[in-house]
Formats: structure tokens, sequence, C-alpha cells
């Protein structure tokens, strides 16, 4: 018995998915089950506290490791795909990772964990640019930003399931988060593998050894993308108070316990997963200077929320402001890193992106507290708008000499074109 035909509803609702080359969709796989066990990192204080009785000072250092490998990890990584096979690559970076956190889920001696972690942060921040290129890379300029949206929806999906799954593993014992988080890594590194034999050659022969010394443009002399980058890194700081600041701030100002944080990134995560796909199909159609500027703004301008009044509808409308930033600039600037890139060494370029990205991490929240201490709630969030505004300021020439040439235009959409050719049918 034949099955009946998928409706036209249907056909409409999936052809954004379809049509897109093998390795995204195996990339946007890998990063989900990837990011199924991907919290650990969050209990790792917790356990060196209750488990080995360090001191806030010393867990701080002993964390810092991780960030200062996932910073080195960023800018090595993107080189890395200059050279060699990504494919590869970021196989070996996934299960260097899985073994690393399999050491964490044992009772290693407490010397041992700041070079674990360097490791671990180091095979972490150099799969990011591999991920982002072997998904971005084979599409058409018009067809990244969806590629990008399905990226950003997986490790959303990823980390939801990840905080289910950490939180209940944690009542038994740490050692079980890592463990999952270990198994979860593996197995995505295994997929890689898998996948990528099983489909064959269907990622572009990479650049050989040596071969970066063809005149090919690196981003340390391209002064648009250094601006934009400058920018960015002010877009970030910002961005990044939702993780310290704003915590504080409502505890202190709005009396809201610690569980109404909670309920706030489960705003972020379920706006990402319903709303990244459509907003990202419509980027080009808005303009990607426009579109990137907006986020920017947006991501600053929420926290003014904030001031209006007080209670959790103040803060719900600035989580649900900052999503709608974020919603843009994610996809904005991955399109506007390949766009720069094409031609040039785009390994490099991707790395320095992501690092400027994962960066912030050892700025903002220091600089984030001092502040909030320093001058108070209310004026550290006039001063996130102020510096979004100076953020767009500075990378609005940038932008524009970036896209002075536009990507190409959209490939015919098929579904589109069938339904054409039934209209002609009809009428003839």
């Amino acid at each position: 018995m034949s099955r009946p035909p998928p409706s036209p509803w249907l056909k409409r609702l999936l052809s954004p998915y379809r049509g897109l080359p093998a390795t995204v969709y195996i990339q946007v796989l890998c990063s989900l089950i990837n990011n199924i066990g991907g919290i650990s990192k969050l209990f790792l204080p917790l356990y060196l506290r209750e488990s080995y009785q360090l001191g806030y000072a010393q867990i701080g250092l002993t964390m810092a490791a991780y960030g200062a490998g996932a910073l080195l990890g960023s800018l090595n990584g993107g080189s890395l795909s200059d050279r060699f096979d990504g494919r590869k690559l970021a196989t070996l970076f996934l299960s260097v990772s899985g073994l690393c956190l399999l050491l964490l889920a044992l009772a290693i001696p407490l010397w041992l964990f700041a070079p674990v972690l360097l490791v671990s942060g180091f095979a972490d921040g150099a799969f990011r640019p591999v991920n982002l290129r072997l998904a971005l890379e084979p599409c058409l300029p018009r067809q990244r930003a969806v590629a990008q949206g399905m990226l950003r929806v997986a490790f959303n999906l990823g980390v939801a399931g990840a905080g289910l799954l950490s939180g209940s593993l944690a009542a038994i014992g740490y050692g079980w988060v890592y463990a999952a988080n270990a198994a979860a890594t593996l197995s995505a590194a295994l997929w890689l593998a898998w996948a990528y034999r099983r489909a064959g050659a269907a990622h572009a022969e990479p650049p050989r050894a040596g071969e970066d010394a063809d005149g090919r443009q690196g981003p340390w002399r391209d002064a648009p993308f250094l601006r934009m980058l400058l920018g960015m890194v002010l877009m970030t700081a910002v961005f990044d108070q939702i993780y310290v600041t704003l915590g504080l701030f409502l505890r202190e100002h709005y009396q809201l316990g610690p569980q109404w944080v909670g309920y706030l990134f489960t705003l972020n995560g379920l706006m990402v997963v319903a709303l990244q796909i459509a907003i990202s199909r419509r980027i080009l159609d808005w303009g990607l200077l426009a579109s990137t500027q907006a986020g920017v703004l947006l991501t600053g301008f929420a926290f003014l929320w904030l001031i209006l009044g007080q209670g959790p509808l103040w803060a719900v409308l600035m989580m649900a402001t900052l999503t709608l930033g974020e919603l843009l600039v994610s996809p904005c600037y991955a399109m506007l890193v390949m766009h720069r890139s094409e031609g040039r060494l785009r390994g490099r370029y991707l790395g320095l992106y992501n690092a400027v990205w994962q960066g912030r991490t050892l700025f903002a929240p220091a600089l984030g507290t001092w502040l909030y201490g320093a001058v108070g709630g209310i004026a550290l969030w006039w001063l996130c708008a102020a510096a979004v505004c100076l953020s767009a300021l500075i990378q609005q020439p940038a932008l524009r000499a970036m896209l002075a040439n536009e990507p190409e235009p959209a490939p015919p959409n098929p579904y589109k074109a069938s339904q054409a050719h039934a209209r002609q049918g009809e009428n003839s």
C-alpha cells in the first residue's frame, strides 16, 4: 500500500531544511549529541568545593585554566583547518574532549585538574570554528543563515536536555555528570567518523599543508574585519552580563528567588528553538547590515526594561528583547565572517572570530561585577546601552566595506518552481 503524498503545508514547513549540503545535517546532529551532556563545566565549582574542599580563589584559578585553553583552541583550531582536513580535526578534538571528561569523572589528584582542564578547554575551543566551517562552507551564501540557525537550535535543544540529565545525575554524584558528558562527546566523535566515512567526499578537499603561503590574506591585516571585531567585543561584554550581574540585580533589587534566573534562561532557549530558523531565513531580505546593527542595539537596550519598573514582568521583557538581539547577531556575524573570508584564509578568520566571542569570559564578568559594585545596577544598565551604541558606531563603516560585494542571489526553490509549473499547466 503506497503512502499518501505529503501535504503542501508540510512541504512548505520543511522546505527551508531541504536541499542543504549533507555536511550541514552531519554537523547539526553532532552538535545535538555533543551538547546533550554539555553543561558539566557549570558543576565544576561545586565539585571542587565539595569533593576537594578548595577555597574560592583556588577554584577561580583552576577554572581559568579551562578558559585559557578555550581561547587558545579557538585561535588555533581555525588555523589548523586551513592546513588539514576539517573532518578529521573535528573528530580528533571531540575525542580529546571526551577523554578529558572521562578523567574528570574519576577521582584524579587535585594537581591534575589544571592540565586536564587546559587540554579540555583547548579541544572544546578548537572544535567550534571547525564545526562552523564544516557546516557553512559548502553552502551557498543565502543558505548559510538557515544552516547556522539549525546549529543554534541543535545546541539549545542539547543544552536543554543536558540540564535535565545533569541535574538528576548531580544528585547522585558529580562523577556521573562528567561520565555522561564524556559519553555524549565521544558518541558525537563516533558519529562524525561514521557519517563522513559513509558520505565519502561530501566535503571539499581542504588546503594541503604549506598551501597557506600562496598570498591569500589573513584576518590580522584586514582593517574592516578587525574593526568589526572591536565592535563585537563591546557587544559580547554587554551580552555576558546575563550570566553574572543580572542574577545579582534580580535578587537585590527585585527580591526574586534564584529560580527566576532559570525561568529566564528557559525562555531564552525556547525562543531560540521556536524563532531562530524563521528569523535566519529573513535576514538577507531585511539586509545584513541593518540586521546586524539592530541585533547589537537590542542586546544592550534590553537591560533598560529593568529600570522601568520592578517585578517579574520587566525581567521577562528584558530577556525576550535580549534574545531577539541574540537571534539576529548570531547568524549575522557568522554570515559576515564567511562572506569576508571568501578566497582568504577562512580557518584563521573563523578562529579569530570564535576567539573574540570566547574571550569575553576573561574580562566581562570581572568588569561587570566591578561596575555593579561601584556605580550600581541602574547605572550599569545605562552603560550597557551606551556600550552597544558605541559598538554600532565603530562597526558601521566596517560593515559597509565588508558588504561592498553582496552575496550571490538565492538558488531557485524547487518546491516553488514545481508550483509555478503546475499553475502554468492549469492555465493552459
